[in-house]
């Protein structure tokens, strides 16, 4: 029986050692006693990194080698293309463009057709309107949240998430890589 006792209290305590994340200010003790005391904050907002939002009326496109999602008339925000190195082994090369630090390195995380997948990308250009590039050999089955036609979530740390609609492109570029 103490045992669940422990387990209803063990979150209560936990609780109680949260910190406080309030802007009141405690004034000091007057003899310096090394009570800490919180000091005021500026008045104006909180720095607040954003990311960048969704844009309207994106769309994917589809050309022999690349499937691409962007706003018509605008750079592709994600792509995806097909491409081989000097041995004829297949790769898929992705590209997603939005902020980036230089030398930065990252996992674009993928959501989809009952999948999670992680990718690693490179930033490829610094900067707000920057790059990120990474290339993933075509038989890596993580690949496989790319496939299955449905809405698709890409999250890449600091620049936001792109919500893909559904499309059967990916997938289609996917398997035809692999076949190559």
């Amino acid at each position: 029986m103490s045992g669940r006792w422990s387990l209803l209290i063990l979150p209560v305590l936990l609780a109680a050692c949260t910190q406080s994340h309030s802007r009141e200010v405690v004034e000091a003790s007057p003899d310096g006693a090394g009570y800490p005391a919180r000091l005021a904050l500026s008045a104006g907002p909180l720095p607040d990194e954003q990311a960048p939002l969704q844009p309207e009326g994106g769309a994917w496109t589809a050309s022999a080698a690349q499937v691409a999602f962007a706003v018509p008339g605008q750079p592709a925000l994600f792509a995806l293309a097909c491409t081989h190195d000097a041995a004829g082994n297949a790769a898929v090369a992705l590209t997603r463009r939005t902020r980036a630090e230089a030398g930065a390195k990252a996992l674009l995380a993928l959501i989809g057709n009952g999948r999670i997948a992680r990718l690693p990308l490179d930033a490829a250009q610094p900067g707000e309107a920057g790059e990120w590039q990474g290339a993933i050999p075509a038989a890596d089955p993580r690949l496989d949240v790319l496939k299955g036609g449905n809405r698709l979530e890409a999250t890449l740390p600091g620049g936001g998430t792109l919500l893909l609609p559904a499309s059967g492109e990916p997938g289609r570029l996917i398997t035809a890589c692999r076949a190559s």
